[in-house]
Formats: structure tokens, C-alpha cells, sequence
């Protein structure tokens, strides 16, 4: 049953995630593009430039530690909870969770539509600033109902951080695809959603 609801679940958010992005694309641009490309599921073309790659997916790493590390201490109620204590059986949910239902719609959203349209109207700065901000707000609205404004802020602020450097890491490292950035978060998600199954959270 647990999987079950986690399927559903995953596959849902996902659906509700893609409901504004491709009845956009559907109206504005069907007839020139598919829906993957222009939404950025294709295979990166890497900037040559590997150092500034690699600052900043260790930038990311490190701000998505400080984000998981202030998570944890504010309260057990994190999306990852759900998983506590159900070693091997929750696994299957885990990259449910992981893979499907927090990254890839998130990443499809922000950085495929929400990202790259801005980019496409206004330039790279004000859209990776944008999809950043609404990253970080969604976050936020996820925790307001506990959380103390100072630790809303830095939640705001980290999770902000995060989604500028994947839209960076994306649009500028890996040619517009959205790919890396679902790789990286897909992963951080599995950490967290895995220590939890095996109560290693702390």
C-alpha cells in the first residue's frame, strides 16, 4: 500500500508540475519544437571549461548541506520523513520520491519552463534570478508553518542558492540542458530519502 501511494503520489505531483508548462508550449511553440527540447530533457553540450564546472557543482554540494543540515534541526516533519525506519521497503518510494516526484517535477518547472522562459524574454540573469527566488519561496511556504522567520530566511536564501547554481550548471555548463541539474538533485533527494529509511538522519 505504502508503494502504491508513493507511486501515486510521485506521478501526480509530476502531472500537476507539467499542467502550465505544456499547455504553454502547446499555444507557443508546438509547431517549431518538441515538448523535450524545448523544456530542456536533451543531452548536454558541455562547456569546455571544466574548473568553473566544478567550483560550482562543489558549491552546490556544499549549500545543499547547510539546506538539509538547518532542515533537520528545525523539525522531523521534512518530505523525506515519510520514509523513517522502513529500510529495504521503502526504497522502491525512495527513488519515487528522489527521482520522480521532487526533482523532476521541480527541475521540469523551474528551470525547464520556468527559467528558460524568462531567459528567452529578458536575458540569463534576470531568468536564473527568477526561477532561483521561486525556488527558494516555494521552499519557504513549505516551512512556514513552523519554522521562525530568521530560519525561514536562511531556508529562503539556501534553497535560492541551490536553484541558481543548477540553472547556472544548466544554461551556461551544460548547453540548456536540464539534465545535470535533475542528475544532482535526484541524488541529494536519494541521500536524504535513503539515511532516512535506514534512520540515519541523526
Amino acid at each position: 500500500m505504502f508503494l502504491l501511494s508513493s507511486a501515486i503520489s510521485a506521478f501526480v505531483q509530476l502531472g500537476l508540475f507539467l499542467v502550465i508548462p505544456f499547455a504553454w508550449w502547446a499555444f507557443t511553440a508546438r509547431h517549431s519544437v518538441g515538448f523535450a527540447s524545448w523544456i530542456g530533457l536533451r543531452r548536454p553540450t558541455w562547456d569546455g571549461r571544466r574548473a568553473r564546472l566544478g567550483v560550482a557543482i562543489l558549491a552546490w554540494v556544499v549549500i545543499g548541506a547547510a539546506s538539509t543540515a538547518l532542515l533537520q534541526s528545525l523539525s522531523g516533519d521534512v518530505p523525506a520523513a515519510r520514509f523513517a525506519g522502513r529500510g529495504l521497503g521503502g526504497l522502491v518510494p525512495v527513488l519515487l520520491f528522489a527521482i520522480v516526484q521532487t526533482s523532476l517535477a521541480e527541475e521540469l518547472f523551474f528551470r525547464g519552463f520556468l527559467g528558460k522562459r524568462v531567459i528567452a524574454r529578458w536575458g540569463f540573469a534576470p531568468g536564473n534570478a527568477a526561477q532561483a527566488i521561486a525556488f527558494g519561496i516555494l521552499h519557504v511556504a513549505m516551512f512556514a508553518s513552523f519554522a521562525d522567520p530568521i530560519w525561514l530566511l536562511a531556508i529562503g536564501i539556501l534553497t535560492g542558492a541551490s536553484g541558481w547554481i543548477v540553472g547556472w550548471l544548466n544554461e551556461e555548463g551544460a548547453g540548456g540542458s536540464i539534465l545535470p541539474g535533475w542528475a544532482l538533485h535526484a541524488s541529494a533527494n536519494l541521500l536524504v530519502g535513503t539515511a532516512a529509511a535506514f534512520n540515519l538522519m541523526g
